[in-house]
């Protein structure tokens, strides 16, 4: 997009959509950009359904409990708060005043250094922001695909969601990880709950699943969206 059409475009006050990503390992069967490929996606996916502007996606997150897997490369706390903090400062100084954002991951510090840029913009700012993962809305479907086995970071549902979107990316050779429980313990090296980089049986899925999980989540953030900033 120009300058030009950019400056245009947002004469009509649209909504633009903000794709974060993460570069974090996710077991040998899927690439490290999972969680940047699933919003990226969604983002494109919802837009054709309910207009607006996509933003150039963060390919970078916070990270904790996979912080020390090789290929997790990340940033902090404090310089994802100040990084989307300066993104919606900026939006905003262009003319921006309706943001979605969508991260792929679901770290909890990650996802709370978000939020905070975004309470800021919606009380200082006067913006309308809406802050997600893709994620939250795709674990509404867990069961559907996943029939009661244990699951979770690069498992069954989240390696069906990417057969689905990179097929080309996933490894024909899946296994089974687990998840160890560390029983409120603060580790040092949280990396250890995770002795394959992955929890559940990603044997199990298939693209047939992940086209049923994508699907919901872009017609639940479509609908989520057009609920909260039409009209």
């Amino acid at each position: 997009m120009s300058s030009t059409a950019f400056a245009q475009a947002v004469r009509d006050d649209p909504i633009v959509f903000l794709p974060i990503g993460a570069c974090e390992a996710h077991g040998p069967h899927l690439p490290l950009g999972t969680d940047t490929y699933q919003p990226e996606w969604v983002v494109n996916e919802v837009v054709r359904r309910v207009g607006g502007l996509i933003a150039p996606s963060v390919n970078y997150g916070q990270h904790s409990s996979t912080r020390n897997l090789p290929g997790t490369i990340g940033v902090s706390f404090d310089t994802l708060r100040s990084l989307i903090t300066d993104l919606l400062d900026s939006l905003h100084s262009n003319g921006v005043r309706k943001v979605v954002i969508v991260s792929g991951h679901l770290g909890s510090a990650h996802r709370t250094a978000i939020k905070l840029a975004c309470d800021s913009a919606v009380k200082c700012l006067d913006m309308k922001v809406m802050m997600l993962s893709d994620y939250e809305l795709a674990c509404l479907r867990e069961d559907d695909v996943c029939e009661g086995r244990e699951d979770g970071h690069g498992g069954i549902l989240e390696t069906s969601r990417m057969m689905d979107i990179r097929p080309d990316l996933v490894s024909e050779e899946r296994s089974k990880g687990r998840f160890i429980d560390s029983r409120f313990m603060v580790l040092p090296d949280p990396e250890r709950c995770y002795p394959q980089g992955f929890v559940g049986d990603a044997g199990l899925a298939t693209a047939e699943k992940g086209r049923l999980v994508n699907e919901y989540v872009v017609k639940e953030l479509s609908e989520l969206v057009r609920r909260n900033f039409e009209g």
